[in-house]
This record gives C-alpha cells, structure tokens and sequence, in this order.
C-alpha cells in the first residue's frame, strides 16, 4: 500500500471531511432534494461516491435507500456495517456496478480531484444518474483568494502537490502527508468541465479551508462567500435530458 492510499484508511482522516463545513453545506443540498425539491418516486436511492466509513451518507438511510462506491476495502467494510450497500471500485477506470438511470443523486465529497481520469468518471455518474437527477459535490479551488496571494510570493498553492512522498514549497509545515490530488479546478473549469457533459450547475456555494491561522481564517471564512474566490466549492448540478440539451 503506497503512503498516499494508505492516508484514506485513517478513520480520523474519513470524520474530518465528514465533520467539515463543506460537507455540512452537501449535507444541506442533499436534504433539500430529498424533502423539498424531489417527490418521493424520484428521492429512492443516492450513491456516495467515496463513501468512506459511510458515516457521512448513513445520514439519509431514513429518507431513501443509501449505496456507496470506494477505492478502500476497509472503507467498504466499515459502510457495510454502517448500513450502507457499499461496493469497491476505482472510478477513475471501472465501471459503476448499477444500472443505468437507476440514481436520484450522486454525492461526490472531496473525490475529484483525486482522480487520473475524471472523465471517465463524471460520464460513468452521467450514466448512472436519473434523467435529471441531481449531483452534488465539493472539491478545492485552484483560484481561491488565497492561492493567489501564494503564487505571487512563489509559493504552491494549498491542495496542490508535486511529489507523493512529501509536500514541497508550501506555506507553513510541509511534513503533512501528501493526499494525492491530481486535478484541481477552478469554478469556472469546473462548470465548463460539467457541462461538457451534460450537467447544469443549479448552485455553487464557497467553503474556507480550515486550519488557517486565526487572522487568515477569518478572512478566509468572509471570502469564501464569493465561490469563485473560495478555498472550497460546492456545487449543486443536474443532468440535462436530452430534450433540455437541445434547446
């Protein structure tokens, strides 16, 4: 197992992201599809894609029927016994084990940048996804406010990393284990990458990144009130029917 895969079998590393702001929001976005927004032949089933530990998506088994995808064995174990229909796949290069149109929602925290072939696995939640269904997800901002700020004193920009061993040219500690992000987006990368697949972004929101210094983070957390110029964004997309493509 490399350093970078063994990172994601941390359970403090799972209840972390769960516990952030930025899945709070995803949180939020899901209920409201679920109880306000989605009738009750069209709220039956979400998929977590990343599921974890499945502490996160076990939130909605009282609303619909919850089933999660993850690289990690031990994860999928773990969401199993959570009570999630949890399955192993990387998809980055495998197949989703459903049906077509068989979702209502796809929930994708903190994944895609993550992945060596987004396309493929953006296309695979197409398939998989309800006509008009719902995708929510969260991933860093490339040109967040602050990320700015380190390119022009030279330094590399937060959630960006060169090496898989350690991280390099960093503010602050650099002994963090690197994660693995390979894609980063900026919001409007993100929205042209979506539509290119057929996604229509409904709601974009912006999350700080946490773990700031005070002074920093409290700039961060105003800031990120602007999404384009957010540590984290949030959005909200559904998948174009063919006939709503075409108009």
């Amino acid at each position: 197992m490399t350093k970078t895969a063994s990172f994601y079998e941390r359970l403090e590393v799972i209840h972390e992201v769960v516990e952030a702001e930025r899945s709070r929001i995803c949180y939020d976005l899901i209920l409201d599809l679920i109880t306000e927004r989605a009738d009750k032949q069209r709220s039956g089933r979400i998929l977590d894609i990343g599921c974890g530990d499945g502490s996160f998506s076990m939130r909605f088994r009282k609303y619909c029927n919850v089933f999660g995808i993850d690289i990690s064995q031990n994860a999928i174990d773990l969401a199993k016994k959570a009570g999630v229909s949890a399955y192993k796949a990387d998809i980055s290069c495998q197949k989703l084990p459903f049906d077509s149109e068989y979702f209502d929602i796809v929930y994708m925290g903190d994944v895609i940048e993550h992945l060596l072939d987004p396309d493929f696995a953006v296309c695979e939640v197409a398939r998989v996804l309800k006509s008009d269904g719902f995708l929510v997800l969260s991933t860093p901002n490339l040109a967040s406010w602050l990320n700015r700020l380190l390119l022009v004193v030279g330094l590399q920009p937060l959630s960006s990393e060169v090496s898989t061993v350690k991280n390099f040219g960093r503010y602050g500690k650099q002994d963090i284990t690197p994660v693995g992000h390979l894609r980063l987006f900026t919001y409007r990368a993100l929205k042209e990458f979506l539509a290119y697949y057929q996604f229509t972004v409904l709601k974009v929101k912006g999350t700080p990144f946490g773990g700031l210094p005070r002074i920093l983070g409290r700039v961060d957390m105003v800031i990120s009130n602007i999404p384009s110029l957010s540590s984290i964004l949030v959005l909200e997309a559904r998948k174009m029917t063919r006939e709503s493509s075409t108009i």
